[in-house]
């Protein structure tokens, strides 16, 4: 089967028959983490790029719209000193407003905290710290720990539904000599809620900044390691290119100086057939063939003219009967 295999073309040639495989070597787990991860690194950096830079401008703006909306109330709650336990309010009087300047001063309630309101509701309570109190059996000499306050639902008397609905709250507190437990501010005594949970307004204030701060700080920090990573990266990148171009520069060098001694070389050596030493000793030994060839030719004819001119004096001296020997 080899000599057979021998007689078609190729048969020796590496690049046909190809080289041997080599034996793979088995990588461990952390090498091939190590290879995916640089080679899906840029594409992972650019999509974390993008998301980050949004999640610190949608932190951002939804910091700005917690400000009016959660922030502000929180603080302004916890500023008003309001009374933990509830006390007994009974509400003294209502009215229904219309207009903004009847409703410009203030309102019970309203839906929308930075709108303009036409349609007002006004409702203004009592309250005691009595137990088991009732407005309508109340004795006419009652003390009240102030007797006419205004009623809001929260500090800031705004909201949006479905947490707050103002038809529902007028509904609710618009009969005289209701009943309800609420708060007072020990701040201002004429600021009096219908709710107060502080643990909840604590932790609405602390989500509120901490969640988005943290967003956006983090997404900042990223993006200011990952710029930095950049220029690093170009930083290597520029050294690398630069040892690539010396290195090449070097190796022009080195040829430019071999291609410029190889012809020293080839004059140098008596060997070569092309020396400058060959070439004149060839040169030198044609002359002197040519110098030999030119004596040699040179002897020749003057023997012959010699031997013409004896003979021509014998024939002159014929007639004479005179001999000359040449």
């Amino acid at each position: 089967m080899v000599e057979e295999a021998r007689k078609f073309p190729g048969y020796d040639d590496p690049d046909v028959l190809g080289e041997p495989d080599e034996p793979e070597v088995k990588k461990s787990c952390v090498e091939l983490v190590r290879e995916k991860i640089d080679q899906y690194s840029d594409k992972v950096n650019f999509y974390a790029t993008v998301f980050f830079s949004l999640l610190a401008i949608g932190a951002f703006f939804a910091f700005l719209f917690l400000v009016p909306f959660v922030i502000e109330p929180a603080v302004t709650t916890i500023q008003m000193d309001f009374a933990l336990d509830p006390v007994t309010c009974c509400v003294v009087a209502y009215r229904k407003d219309s207009g903004s300047e009847n409703c410009s001063d203030w309102s019970s309630c309203r839906e929308g905290c930075t709108r303009e309101v036409y349609e007002c509701d006004k409702v203004w309570v009592a309250y005691t710290d009595a137990k088991n109190f009732s407005c309508s059996r109340r004795p006419a000499n009652h003390q009240w720990l102030y007797n006419e306050a205004n009623l809001y639902p929260n500090v800031k008397g705004c909201g949006y539904p479905p947490s707050l609905n103002c038809t529902a709250f007028a509904q609710t507190y618009r009969v005289v000599n209701t009943t309800f437990p609420c708060y007072y501010s020990r701040v201002d005594a004429t600021l009096v809620i219908t709710t107060l949970d502080p643990d909840e307004i604590e932790a609405n204030l602390a989500i509120s900044i901490v969640v988005p701060l943290v967003c956006f700080a983090g997404s900042i920090a990223f993006l200011v390691h990952a710029y930095h990573r950049m220029k690093r990266k170009e930083a290597a990148a520029a050294v690398a290119d630069a040892l690539a171009e010396e290195k090449a520069l070097r190796l022009l060098a080195e040829e430019g100086e071999e291609e410029a001694a190889e012809p020293t070389t080839s004059r140098s050596n008596p060997n070569s057939s092309y020396s400058l030493k060959s070439i004149t000793s060839k040169i030198n030994s044609t002359v002197v063939r040519f110098a030999r060839d030119r004596r040699h030719d040179s002897g020749s004819v003057s023997l012959l003219s010699v031997g013409n001119n004896c003979s021509e004096e014998e024939e002159e001296e014929d007639g004479a009967v005179t001999q000359t020997n040449c």
